[in-house]
């Protein structure tokens, strides 16, 4: 059977003329346009700011031997919107925090799981978590959420309709500033902050960092030693990738200033009211499995690259990476067309390099296979990132910043800019006139047109 990956791969080849007909593309020039994108966006939006690129494409003239592979930083690490003091200059290796794209960790480990046949996409989460709670706390999921949680299944919380409520609220954040240092155990966040009336699931998607706890806690219960903070969330890289991670962490205890020397600022939280600050010193756990990774801006694109790239994905079977592009959940709410904006672990990011969005109708961008975008955003506290996989030109363009602005619109940004920039290089023609907006919160337009 020929795969869905395949399948889009061809058609890329077909929207984009043929793969060999692109121009070879000098590391050098893709630098000096990251260099530029990235001093000229440190300005605008007063942050740090970390943009890396990866591609293997033997058409753009690399390989797994010689890949491309670029980071650069711009802006200062100690200063962002206005805060801090501008004294240490951003360096192209520095470890920032990622929040959410976690999720693209903690979504394929379980999708192995689930090829091994320790898991099944249909199996009730109480089955795989009840067990680990028995033993550390001597309770169930009904305890929690009453019977209706059996109804919950994997593929529900990977692919955000469980209807499960999200922690990641007011009370969460009133409690997190009220006691910076404290870090919230996946126990104390499920027990304490999570509404135990349910949705039914598989009616409405819903972005919801809950069902990734809920989803390590099983990963836990089984790749662990009976204890949450035992599981190694790392095992999902596999052991020959590893080495090439070594400076990449996920955090469960400590605050951000012991893992990082990345301060990050927060204008707004789109969750809760938060005032203007410097957050390096709060705790850096960000709700584990759902948001605990702390790495380089390379380490993240090479990721990216091994889990989605279309040629040789490395991180878990072709089967699987189709399941995490399969954007077809049901979507809330919002008359007429529906955005399927969540596949398993993965967004689709193809608005992010000029896909059409229509306001407040978001048509289904994949409808338009000349923009075909996916990976993950991060949006935590006083950080804010993007890491996006491009099938046509089989290139990663991760972006990081030390500012959580209220539009979040400073990491699609730069996505936008370089994947135009760099596109235009491919084909052998003058770079588009592109601009960036967002007419609400997080997705936005990237509009260009050709010079």
């Amino acid at each position: 059977m020929v795969s869905l990956v395949a399948l889009l791969w061809g058609l890329a080849a077909l929207l984009s003329g043929t793969r060999g007909t692109h121009v070879p593309l000098p590391i050098s020039e893709v630098k000096g346009s990251l260099e530029r994108i990235s001093t000229e966006l440190a300005s605008k939006y007063n942050m740090s700011i970390a943009i890396a690129f990866y591609s293997e494409s033997p058409a753009l003239g690399f390989s797994a031997d010689a890949p491309g592979d670029v980071a650069v930083a711009a802006g200062f690490t100690d200063s962002g919107m206005g805060m801090g003091t501008p004294t240490r200059a951003a360096l192209p290796d520095d470890l920032y925090v990622w929040g959410s794209i976690t999720k693209m960790f903690t979504g394929p480990a379980v999708l192995e799981l689930v090829t091994k046949g320790v898991i099944s996409l249909d199996d009730p989460i109480s089955l795989h978590v009840d067990p680990l709670l028995q033993k550390l706390n001597g309770t169930t999921l009904e305890d929690k959420f009453g019977p209706a949680i059996h109804a919950v299944q994997i593929h529900h919380l990977l692919h955000m309709v469980s209807g499960v409520g999200d922690y990641d609220g007011e009370a969460y954040a009133t409690a997190q500033f009220g006691n910076r240092t404290r870090d919230f155990s996946p126990i104390d966040i499920l027990g304490d902050y999570v509404h135990p009336e349910l949705d039914p699931p598989n009616t409405r998607q819903r972005y919801c960092s809950t069902n990734y706890i809920l989803l390590g806690l099983a990963l836990a219960n089984h790749l662990g030693d009976g204890n949450w903070g035992s599981y190694d969330q790392k095992t999902v890289i596999p052991k020959a990738l590893q080495r090439l991670f070594n400076r990449s962490t996920f955090v469960n205890h400590g605050t951000c200033e012991d893992h990082t020397p990345v301060h990050g600022f927060i204008e707004s939280y789109s969750t809760a009211s938060i005032p203007r600050q410097d957050v390096w010193n709060v705790s850096c756990a960000g709700g584990w499995t759902a948001g605990n990774y702390v790495g380089s801006v390379g380490d993240v694109a090479r990721y990216t690259y091994d889990l989605y790239n279309v040629a040789d994905p490395r991180i878990v079977s072709q089967e699987n990476v189709e399941r995490m592009i399969n954007f077809t959940a049901p979507q809330s709410g919002r008359p007429g067309p529906a955005f399927k904006f969540y596949g398993m672990g993965t967004f689709n990011l193809d608005w992010s390099i000029g896909a059409p969005v229509n306001f407040p109708n978001f048509p289904l961008p994949h409808q338009n296979g000349s923009y075909t975008a996916y990976g993950h955003v991060g949006d935590t506290y006083g950080y804010q990132s993007q890491t996006t996989y491009n099938p046509k030109y089989d290139f990663v363009i991760t972006v990081a910043t030390n500012i959580e602005s209220s539009s979040q619109a400073q990491p699609a940004e730069a996505t936008c800019l370089t994947y135009h920039t760099l596109a235009a290089k491919i084909e052998g023609r003058r770079p588009n006139q592109c601009n960036f907006t967002v007419p609400e919160h997080f997705i936005g337009i990237c509009s260009c047109e050709r010079p």
